[in-house]
């Protein structure tokens, strides 16, 4: 697996405490339900999944298999390459000189279940976008476990373990960058410490973002960073740090969408902050708007709002989304022309 985050992840300790305890849950039985994570870009998936894994390594001592499912180009990880993937990391796989090196994949199948049923394994999947992905490892009666970060809702999968993340509350999006910029840094420009923590909107990606930004320029007063995420057309270029992005990260949410679910998106950045299905305007083809809405909360790019005022049901863009479909060109470039080298290759972190 790749290293555990070395920063605290403010506000997602009893989420750790929860995933880990499922985990450790060894005993044999009906099957242990797959732990998923799932949150719009940037909601710290991968750092949270990979926190829970390390603390729970020395429970599952045949192997510790970590798969990155993202994909830069228009096609997804498939399950049989997958099933092939984790086959090579356990050992499983069939030598180069077997008569039938390219098994067929029921066959695959079939040895995956048998090493995941008989040994400890912990498997960790980042950036999953289907169920099929994740069925080929879920076994009856062994002592292994999946743990998943995916991209939307797989409700499909059976008596998954399921748990939903998102943006962190002011004083914890606070406590998090004071953590990596220093506590007495942060007190000295407070106000200015207080604009960038709401232009991240309480993202942990875009927060620890600025963050480095800000501990990289200790020269620099924190107000330089807080006027430049201050202007909203600048906001996605200024968060983004060596391969950290908070633009790939939602790149990599929107790139996969089908063009009536991206011309929705477009419609809906154009609409107020917070809107109801009657205020939502009607798709191009004629699909209901209601239907194109609830995908989009489905895959993590909407969400849904149920304090307002007369019990209404309320929905809002994520910020970072608003502000990337407002940006981007249409059509997508995607559709013009091949991903270009390294844009969108980060996954959420």
């Amino acid at each position: 697996m790749p290293a555990a985050p070395r920063h605290r992840l403010v506000g997602r300790e009893a989420l750790v405490e929860e995933l880990t305890e499922h985990l450790a849950q060894c005993a044999p039985g009906p099957g242990r339900p797959a732990a998923v994570v799932v949150g719009p870009p940037g909601a710290g998936k991968t750092a949270l999944i990979l926190r829970a894994a390390h603390g729970v390594r020395e429970r599952f001592p045949d192997g510790q298999v970590f798969v990155d499912l993202h994909s830069p180009g228009s096609l997804p990880v498939t399950p049989d390459a997958l099933v092939r993937r984790v086959l090579r990391s356990l050992g499983g796989a069939p030598a180069a000189e077997h008569p039938h090196p390219h098994p067929h994949p029921e066959e695959s199948r079939a040895r995956l279940r048998h090493a995941l049923s008989s040994r400890r394994v912990l498997v960790v999947l980042d950036n999953v976008d289907s169920e099929a992905q994740v069925r080929p490892l879920l076994v009856d009666g062994g002592r292994s476990a999946v743990l998943v970060a995916a991209r939307r809702e797989l409700s499909a999968l059976p008596g998954r373990f399921g748990r939903r993340i998102g943006a962190l509350e002011e004083p914890e999006a606070y406590r998090a960058l004071a953590d990596l910029v220093g506590a007495e840094r942060v007190r000295a420009e407070r106000p200015a410490a207080l604009s960038v923590v709401r232009s991240c909107a309480g993202l942990p990606l875009a927060v620890h973002i600025a963050g480095l930004w800000l501990t990289a320029r200790p020269h620099r007063p924190l107000r330089d960073l807080a006027d430049r995420l201050a202007d909203e057309r600048e906001r996605l270029s200024a968060l983004r740090i060596g391969d950290l992005s908070l633009r790939a990260s939602v790149s990599a949410y929107y790139r996969p969408l089908p063009p009536p679910l991206r011309t929705a998106l477009r419609q809906l950045a154009a609409a107020p902050a917070d809107f109801t299905p009657s205020r939502t305007p009607a798709g191009p083809l004629g699909t209901p708007p209601a239907d194109l809405l609830e995908e989009l909360v489905h895959r993590q790019l909407l969400h849904t709002d149920t304090t307002a005022p007369h019990g209404d049901l309320h929905y809002r863009l994520h910020d970072a989304v608003r502000l990337y479909v407002s940006g981007a060109p249409w059509p997508p470039r995607s559709e013009q022309s091949p991903p270009q080298p390294g844009d969108g290759l980060c996954g959420d972190r």
